[in-house]
């Protein structure tokens, strides 16, 4: 990453680092906090000013959520105009709406600090209609949380980046293993009652 920055002019280091926040948010497979500790580096070495590079990187971050808040919003529209899936999907959005109404917020700010959850809650926020501007604020708030913390890091351990980088992806990969385990045990639950319910009740 840092390689691939340092190779540029620094008007240019500011364009990219906003490009691969944008495409992180579009679903690029890169790491949001890889690129914001490559920030932090950089400011380090006296390549960017860091005021600059921070508020790049903040609307780098929050647009990218944006987007992906929107997307669900427009797949809300497309299977609400579905034959094939109104029914089906108007018994989900009944099911999710009164769950994120009153936990909608504390689901998105949370999600911004966990790689993984982050893109589908996001997606669900907009699927299941959340408010944008509650969207815009909760993620707002969380976002000049992460965004300085992962630059400071960065900035802080500038010569051990590469051991921190390693850190994260492992860290990345335990995490949504661990949500992965999560889900399967909830889906295992969830098939199990189902069962146990419809199972005939034997007279004694």
């Amino acid at each position: 990453m840092l390689e691939f920055l340092s190779g540029y002019s620094t008007q240019l280091i500011y364009v990219l680092l906003f490009v691969l926040l944008l495409l992180c948010g579009l679903g690029f497979p890169m790491a949001e906090e890889l690129v914001l500790l490559a920030g932090g580096v950089l400011v380090a070495s006296d390549v960017l000013d860091p005021f600059l590079m921070f508020l790049v990187n903040l609307l780098g971050v929050l647009i990218g959520d944006v987007f992906l808040f929107g997307l669900g919003r427009g797949l809300n529209k497309r299977l609400s105009r579905s034959p094939r899936f109104t029914e089906w999907f108007a018994t989900r959005l009944e099911r999710g709406q009164p769950f994120f109404a009153r936990y909608g917020s504390t689901t998105v700010f949370l999600a911004r600090f966990i790689p993984g959850l982050r893109a589908p809650a996001f997606l669900i926020a907009g699927t299941l209609q959340m408010s944008f501007w509650r969207f815009l604020t909760i993620d707002t708030l969380a976002s000049l949380i992460f965004v300085p913390a992962l630059c400071v890091v960065g900035y802080l351990f500038a010569d051990q980046v590469d051991v921190i980088a390693t850190w994260f992806r492992h860290a990345e990969r335990a995490l949504l293993s661990l949500l992965l385990l999560v889900l399967l045990a909830w889906l295992w639950r969830r098939h199990w009652s189902k069962r146990k319910s419809s199972a005939p009740v034997i007279p004694p």
